[in-house]
């Protein structure tokens, strides 16, 4: 697959003064991307190229670099580069533009790299809102980055009409402690019943965490499999917890026992393939693995795989999501589906609904999860025919 061209950034003149080279370099990219010589999504000059390109250090560069990702105008893409952020930032309104309601979407700055769980999700929500004719801005918040948008916020700066938080229930939960009378949507935030986080007052969407944990284990009981785990997600994350609790109610309701839970130090690869272990040498074979998504099963299948353990014939497994990454495993990963683009369309919805009744009652509402069937469970002696729902 090529890699995606540079865009070359064109300096403002042949030497920049020393004293005030990294914040030239920042005011000089911010106008290429406000003029669209650096349009969104373009793939920035490398840091050495930007240092012979200016004649200023590498080090001068990387500090404005990490300001531009700090502020939100740019995006770094582990292992490919930094891009231009889709969108850009709050402080980028330009003239002409204050009538139009602004949405202000505050979320992980990963959450804008393809590929990512959040990016289907604001991509979908952004495109329904900007076709409704609101305005879209967006925040990636670093932990810098929130003390400053809460200043910025409790200021009344940006002309806010509503605040959306993706996956940031924290955030939120200090903002409408800041900003009270501000309209706040919280995206995929904690379940009802788990976490500490709240966020009264707040329109609420939410992902039905522990029915689709239900889905999993009734799919590996149906195989005829009786041994059964979980593979989690972080501990303190509300959404690892419902969907445990959701997996182990089920296998409870039918006779089944759960293995203790092993919990995942983050919902990446890397932290599925270091926690499998752990469960692995717990666990009598074959068995059936539910995992708190579908990263964290990749892990789990070049664990399984370095031991010699085939999927589904050892081991079942059943991830959560439907990353572009489950159907390219071997065997292609079963999982539950969360369909992001209709899950920021519901956002949208909301959204709407907020500005047109500002004094409505909270809503809170939940997007169901699909079952997906592929081919990583394993049918046993005495099991159900194999689920097609």
């Amino acid at each position: 697959m090529p890699r995606p061209r540079r865009s070359p950034a064109t300096p403002a003149s042949p030497a920049l003064s020393r004293g005030r080279a990294a914040a030239d370099l920042v005011a000089d990219l911010i106008a290429q991307m406000r003029d669209g010589r650096l349009p969104p999504g373009a793939l920035v000059s490398s840091g050495p190229a930007l240092s012979k390109q200016y004649g200023i250090s590498y080090q001068t560069v990387v500090r404005a670099l990490n300001e531009l990702v700090e502020r939100g105008w740019l995006v770094r893409q582990q292992g490919r580069g930094t891009f231009v952020a889709p969108r850009p930032p709050m402080e980028a309104s330009g003239p002409g533009e204050a009538a139009r309601a602004t949405i202000l979407l505050a979320l992980d700055p990963q959450a804008l790299v393809r590929g990512r769980f959040g990016y289907p999700i604001a991509e979908a929500l952004d495109e329904a809102l900007t076709h409704a004719g609101l305005r879209v801005r967006y925040a990636p918040l670093s932990e810098a980055g929130e003390t400053a948008l809460l200043e910025e916020l409790s200021s009344g700066g940006g002309g806010v009409s509503l605040l959306v938080g993706l996956d940031r229930p924290a955030f939120l939960a200090r903002a409408r402690a800041r900003c009270p009378l501000l309209p706040m949507l919280a995206v995929h935030g904690a379940p009802d019943g788990f976490g500490t986080v709240r966020t009264p007052g707040c329109d609420a969407l939410l992902v039905d965490d522990e029915p689709g944990a239900r889905r999993a284990a009734e799919r590996l009981m149906e195989a005829g499999l009786k041994r059964l785990a979980y593979l989690g997600g972080p501990e303190d994350d509300p959404r690892a917890q419902a969907r445990y609790e959701g997996f182990r109610k089920a296998a409870r309701d039918r006779g089944a026992r759960v293995e203790a839970p092993v919990w995942a130090g983050g919902w990446d690869e890397p932290s599925g393939r270091a926690a499998a272990p752990d469960l692995l040498d717990r666990l009598a074979l074959p068995a059936g693995v539910f995992c708190g998504n579908d990263r964290l099963a990749c892990g789990l299948y070049e664990a399984a795989a370095a031991r010699g353990l085939r999927i589904p014939q050892a081991l079942s497994v059943i991830g959560f999501d439907d990353n572009e990454i489950a159907a390219r495993l071997a065997p292609p990963l079963s999982t539950l589906r969360i369909d992001r683009a209709a899950y920021g369309r519901r956002a949208a919805g909301l959204i709407a609904a907020r500005l047109a009744q500002p004094a409505r009652p909270p809503q809170r509402e939940s997007v169901a999860v699909e079952w997906v069937e592929r081919g990583s469970v394993g049918e046993r002696e005495g099991g159900a025919q194999k689920s097609k729902k």
